[in-house]
């Protein structure tokens, strides 16, 4: 896991927005992902989280939420959605969900856990109660490794972005409920602020 001061986790704006757009593309353009000047049709609607090194000022992690109608989400857009999950999904008020995306870090640098725990904490500020994604499969067994099995598929896994993916919906409130009673470590980890965690990033 991340040495505690030795990187920023926070909002990427301006141009450290851009290095967080690069890195993403870049290191999605790398495992097939993306092709070469792929246009991301989400970029203007999502808001960039980073890790940066403090050293340095590098990106070197970056995740991000997307903000759209949901059936505009890549999500709901691309996958074969279960009716049941279909049906409590489309109920939400559309300030309650996001789409969680572009999760990826250089490999030396092993962040991962912390962009989780900044989105994690954004989200419970800003009312946001569920989460929408479609997984890489590999990505999908670590997170719920890490986080007790809280994403639940919600759809038929298919090849996506140049693997399988599995679509999946994560509870905000269901989630903070099972941590404080089963892991309450990982509860005091996710929710506990820091000023270090949520400050603007230069």
């Amino acid at each position: 896991m991340a040495e505690k001061n030795q990187y920023h986790f926070g909002i990427a704006l301006n141009k450290v927005r851009e290095a967080a757009i690069q890195l993403h593309r870049s290191r999605y353009e790398e495992v097939g992902f993306f092709t070469e000047g792929e246009v991301d049709p989400y970029e203007k609607d999502s808001v960039y989280f980073v890790a940066q090194e403090r050293a340095t000022d590098q990106v070197v992690g970056v995740i991000r939420l997307i903000f759209k109608p949901i059936n505009q989400l890549p999500t709901l857009a691309n996958f074969d959605i279960y009716d049941i999950d279909y049906a409590r999904l489309i109920k939400l008020d559309k300030q309650k969900y996001v789409e969680m995306s572009a999760f990826t870090k250089l490999p030396t640098h092993d962040v991962g856990v912390h962009l989780i725990r900044t989105i994690f904490q954004y989200s419970i500020q800003n009312g946001i109660t569920h989460w929408v994604a479609c997984i890489d499969e590999r990505v999908y067994r670590y997170l719920n490794r890490i986080f007790s099995s809280l994403f639940k598929e919600i759809g038929v896994p298919k090849v996506y972005l140049g693997s399988v993916s599995i679509p999946c919906a994560l509870s905000i409130p269901e989630g903070l409920i099972q941590f404080k009673e089963q892991r309450p470590k990982l509860y005091e980890f996710l929710t506990t602020t820091e000023k270090q965690v949520m400050e603007v990033t230069r």
